[in-house]
């Protein structure tokens, strides 16, 4: 986004530009980011995808003003990241999981108080803000027990606390639910998506390695590969359009699997448009199923002309929707690493 133009509302702008990195004792220079063009609008849920080394920790760091772009412009809600790093920081609250700086033999409440101190609110106004905050995240309860007895999931909880005592419209996340429990997880993704933006209208970045929690929560979704954003709609969108492919199941009536049936595969692998058959055959010999990758757009009639004239007995038939997961790989040929397995920028 080149030129003054600014953002408008609870949102984020991004650059435009480049980030540069000094690589190697030659000093030469690797690109981190490049190139993007992107906006956040007032109360969405927006994900940051990309593989390893993708850059997306570097734009969160950049929108929280610890570094700083070479080129290109940055604005969140109208402010420049570079020229009003204050107000920039009035307007955002990062919540990373690595971020600690609890102290262990204070309880939540207690640790909640310092930073408010921190922070300059009124001791009256962080009463009200924490116990708000405590029955928020369902930690009223647990608030004046020490914070070595909270669980994983009560930490972030707390850390998510912290993050919210300033009550800034646009909260920034690197990878939320890193380290926690299913169960655990979706409450943490069900406390964002219903309370912060849906009840009290938030604005949401966040950058995840989780598929399956980009695709439930995310209003819209980009994808960066190297430094560029290569994929930018609704998980929706994406996962239809960037597929080719899709897959259907036949369930069958069981039949012996018998020596025909070998002919009747090899036939199936010869249709235009199929790409693999795979038969589900059971430990007593039983073919139960069939299951296809077809091109997205192709006819099946071909395909059920062929099983009737085996004589198939067919029971079911069902298809799989692309998922996020298909998408991804299809766009940028890996899946995301897991955190603990990634070297971040």
């Amino acid at each position: 986004m080149r030129g003054h133009h600014r953002g408008h509302g609870n949102s984020i702008r991004s650059l435009d530009g480049i980030i540069k990195v000094i690589k190697g004792n030659q000093g030469s220079f690797i690109e981190a980011l490049g190139g993007l063009d992107l906006q956040v609008e007032e109360g969405e849920i927006f994900g940051i995808l990309g593989p390893n080394g993708a850059g997306k920790t570097t734009l969160i760091k950049i929108l929280c003003t610890l570094v700083l772009h070479d080129e290109g412009e940055a604005y969140v809600n109208s402010f420049d990241v570079q020229k009003e790093p204050g107000k920039v920081l009035d307007n955002l609250q990062a919540v990373l999981p690595g971020s600690r700086g609890f102290t262990w033999r204070l309880s939540g409440r207690q640790n909640l108080e310092f930073y408010a101190l921190l922070y300059g609110l009124e001791d009256e106004a962080a009463r009200k803000r924490i116990d708000y905050l405590l029955e928020l995240t369902g930690l009223l309860e647990r608030a004046d027990d020490g914070y070595q007895r909270y669980s994983t999931g009560m930490q972030r909880k707390l850390l998510l606390c912290r993050g919210l005592l300033r009550d800034t419209p646009i909260i920034l996340f690197d990878e939320p639910t890193t380290g926690l429990d299913p169960y655990s997880a979706a409450e943490f993704r069900k406390l964002l998506r219903d309370r912060l933006v849906r009840e009290e209208g938030k604005t949401i970045l966040m950058s995840t390695h989780n598929l399956s929690e980009a695709q439930e929560m995310c209003d819209r979704i980009a994808i960066l590969d190297r430094g560029k954003i290569i994929a930018c709609d609704t998980p929706d969108n994406i996962r239809y359009k960037m597929v080719d492919t899709s897959q259907f199941n036949v369930a069958l009536h069981e039949n012996a699997y018998v020596e025909r049936h070998e002919e009747m595969l090899a036939q199936l692998q010869g249709i235009t448009g199929v790409y693999r058959v795979t038969p589900d055959i059971s430990h007593e010999g039983e073919l139960k199923g069939l299951s296809f990758r077809i091109d997205k757009d192709m006819d099946l009639s071909a395909i059920l002309e062929s099983l009737l004239g085996y004589e198939l007995s067919i029971k079911a038939i069902n298809s799989e929707e692309p998922t996020l997961e298909d998408a991804f790989i299809s766009i940028t040929g890996s899946l995301p690493a897991p955190p603990w397995r990634r070297h971040r920028r």
